[in-house]
C-alpha cells in the first residue's frame, strides 16, 4: 500500500533540509527519513538502517511503500539502490557526488555528461574567491526542483575539473 509519502535518503545529512521542507508542506503527505544514528529533521518519521546494506534495508522497509522518493547517492550502493526503488511507486531523484562527473583519465577534457531525468548531478560554486561545496540547503532545495519536475540537472560547475575545491 502506498501512503503517498517520501521516502528521504540522506534527511538526517545533506538531504535534512529537503527533508524538513517536504514535512513543513501542506500537502499532508508523510516524509520518511532513512538514517544510520542522527536524529531527523522535526516531522520527519525516521527508519534506522545503514542503506547501503540491503539485506537491512529491505528488511527495515518491509512491505511499505512510498509514491517518490529522495536518495542521497552517497548513501546507497548498487545492491541497495534497487531495494529503494523497488519500494518506491513514482519517480526516484538521485542526488549524484561531483566524482560521478568526473573525466575520464583517458579522456580528460571530455564535456561533462548530461544528467538522466529524476536525476541532480552535483557540482561546486565557482566564486571569484574560488570555488566552493553547495550547502545542505543549495543541495535540497535543487533535488525539490527535479522532484517537482522531473528535469535532470547539474548544480553548479563540473568543468573545468581542475577548478573544483
Amino acid at each position: 500500500m502506498t501512503d503517498a509519502g517520501v521516502l528521504v535518503v540522506g534527511a538526517s545529512g545533506i538531504l535534512a533540509p529537503a527533508a524538513a521542507q517536504l514535512a513543513a508542506a501542506d500537502d499532508g503527505a508523510p516524509v520518511t527519513g532513512v538514517g544510520r544514528v542522527r536524529p531527523m529533521p522535526s516531522g520527519v518519521e525516521a527508519i534506522a538502517v545503514d542503506a547501503r546494506d540491503a539485506a537491512a534495508l529491505r528488511r527495515a522497509l518491509g512491505a511499505r511503500r512510498w509514491a517518490r522518493a529522495v536518495v542521497y547517492a552517497p548513501a546507497v550502493t548498487d545492491a541497495s539502490l534497487p531495494v529503494l526503488r523497488a519500494a518506491v511507486d513514482g519517480p526516484v531523484v538521485l542526488v549524484r557526488t561531483s566524482a560521478e562527473a568526473a573525466p575520464s583519465p583517458e579522456e580528460p577534457g571530455a564535456p561533462a555528461p548530461e544528467p538522466g531525468p529524476w536525476t541532480l548531478q552535483l557540482g561546486w560554486a565557482p566564486g571569484a574567491g574560488g570555488a566552493r561545496w553547495h550547502t545542505p540547503e543549495e543541495i535540497s532545495d535543487a533535488a525539490l526542483a527535479v522532484l517537482r519536475d522531473g528535469a535532470g540537472r547539474t548544480l553548479g560547475a563540473v568543468r573545468p575539473w581542475a577548478d573544483r575545491p
